[in-house]
């Protein structure tokens, strides 16, 4: 595997350097963004391929017949929704996709760890089975993570 005994560690100056761009981009989005509850998730209107063509379409249809345009809703707001739609699709697109990467390469880093902890495990436990001094206790503390009931067997019907 391309990442395979990746041996990286970020800097403190790194790591200042990440969270002095994350606290700018909370700076200014800061009172631009909503928290919504899962019922309120639910209950929205989502825009999607589709949907954003309609949007589009529609938009441009209101703004070349402001008279079918009812009094009660307004077409700049719409207007202004739209633009903040598609400004936050182009960030939401790059901060998934290096979420993505930063997900990925978190899985494959802790695999590596993992990989190290079972022999490691295997070992304090042959350890403590040859009674060397002082691995028992090490090995009951591993053993608490290796030691589970066995998995059901399926169910055959």
């Amino acid at each position: 595997m391309p990442y395979a005994n990746l041996s990286v560690t970020l800097t403190p100056a790194e790591i200042t350097t990440l969270n002095d761009a994350i606290t700018a981009i909370r700076t200014v989005l800061d009172g631009k963004t909503v928290n919504l509850t899962p019922e309120e998730r639910s209950q929205l209107y989502k825009m999607r391929n589709n949907r954003l063509s309609l949007a589009e379409i529609a938009l441009d249809q209101a703004n070349s017949n402001p008279n079918l345009v009812p009094s009660y809703i307004s077409l700049t707001e719409a207007q202004r929704d739209m633009a903040y739609y598609k400004q936050l699709r182009t960030y939401i697109s790059i901060l998934q996709s290096l979420l993505e990467t930063l997900d990925d390469t978190q899985k494959a880093v802790g695999s590596e760890v993992l990989k190290f902890c079972l022999p490691y495990y295997q070992s304090v436990k042959q350890a403590a089975q040859l009674a060397v001094p002082g691995t028992t206790i090490l090995y009951e503390e591993l053993n608490q993570f290796f030691d589970l009931p066995p998995r059901p067997e399926e169910d055959t019907e």
